[in-house]
């Protein structure tokens, strides 16, 4: 029975994904999403676990627990711990602060995708499709979370690493 509710689940996970390389490929938002403006970008995110983790191909970054900022004049922040625990945006604000804004990454939105720059590190780019979901999907998201798609770095929209993101409040 855990099987086939894994697979049911993975199966979902796959139509989601398909969906939303389409609508991203498309320009357009469908009942189920769409590719994240940068509007609804901009904030405090948790990453939240991946109904199958085995969709990613690579994991870059291993630890379980995730904070992210995507901030309004492009900057992106991270961190990650091996322990799990809730934080408020006031409470990652004053995390992030204190890191050197010359040497945090950047993001940009190109079209359907985002792209992450490092001002540390020469020609590096991450290319991440993006949806934010429409409604809730059993299992697997809720309404308003963000699934992110890392491309494996040939721009030919093959898919290494899934993030799934929930807005913090």
């Amino acid at each position: 029975m855990m099987q086939i509710k894994k697979t049911f689940y993975s199966i979902v996970f796959f139509l989601l994904i398909a969906n939303s390389a389409i609508s991203q490929e498309e320009n357009t938002k469908s009942e189920a999403g769409g590719p994240a403006t940068a509007k609804e970008l901009v904030g405090f995110w948790k990453m939240m676990p991946l109904p199958n983790k085995s969709a990613n191909k690579i994991n870059p970054w291993p630890q379980d627990y995730q904070w992210f900022w995507f901030t309004e004049n492009g900057k992106v922040y991270s961190m990650m711990k091996s322990e799990n625990g809730e934080y408020s945006s006031a409470e990652l604000s004053n995390v992030f602060k204190v890191l050197p804004k010359d040497k945090t990454p950047n993001y940009r939105i190109q079209g359907q995708f985002v792209i992450i720059d490092n001002p540390e590190i020469k020609n590096y780019k991450e290319l991440w499709g993006t949806n934010i979901f429409a409604k809730d999907i059993e299992g697997i998201a809720k309404k308003g979370d963000l699934i992110m798609t890392l491309d494996d770095g040939t721009q030919t929209g093959k898919v290494v690493y899934y993030r799934l993101l929930r807005r913090i409040k």
